[in-house]
């Protein structure tokens, strides 16, 4: 997952002159459209579903941190239960990150929000949403999920 990300942020860093400027103009839709299909590029590059989130309310976003924070990862669209190992085994993954608390995701899912003291990760059969700062712990961890949840290993593309 970790080898994901940080394409995704190699390759945002690349085509930033074609959407810096708009992020602090008036046009931030056209601005996150461009970066979107930036993300799904590169997703498609790796067999996932890649998307940035621009949650209401966030005014200060600057294109040099873009993909470090409210990034979704989609691996199974529609599944609904963690194959290959169980869902205590994935609560455990999270462990090193000291999470504040872990809430079942509900919906009629396995999965859970994992909430950390700078945001939160959901973490689904098929896929995370990731609402924290995405630092090196939070690559390991989700590096082990990717490989062992979702059975996706690095591979040269």
């Amino acid at each position: 997952m970790s080898w994901i990300i940080t394409d995704l942020w190699k390759t945002l860093e690349l085509h930033q002159s074609e959407y810096a400027n708009l992020l602090t103009d008036d046009d931030r839709i056209t601005a996150y459209e461009i970066i979107n299909r930036i993300a799904s590029d590169v997703g498609s590059k790796w067999g996932v579903f890649l998307q940035l989130n621009f949650p209401p309310g966030q005014t200060n976003v600057s294109s040099s941190n873009l993909g470090h924070r409210n990034l979704t990862v989609l691996v199974f669209r529609d599944r609904k239960k963690f194959a290959n190992v169980s869902e205590s085994e994935v609560k455990q993954a999270f462990d090193p990150l000291n999470p504040v608390a872990i809430d079942s995701a509900g919906f009629g899912y396995e999965g859970f929000r994992v909430r950390l003291s700078n945001g939160r990760i959901d973490c689904l059969p098929g896929g995370v949403h990731l609402w924290c700062e995405i630092t090196p712990q939070v690559l390991e961890v989700l590096d082990w999920l990717f490989a062992n949840a979702y059975g996706m290993e690095q591979t040269e593309c």
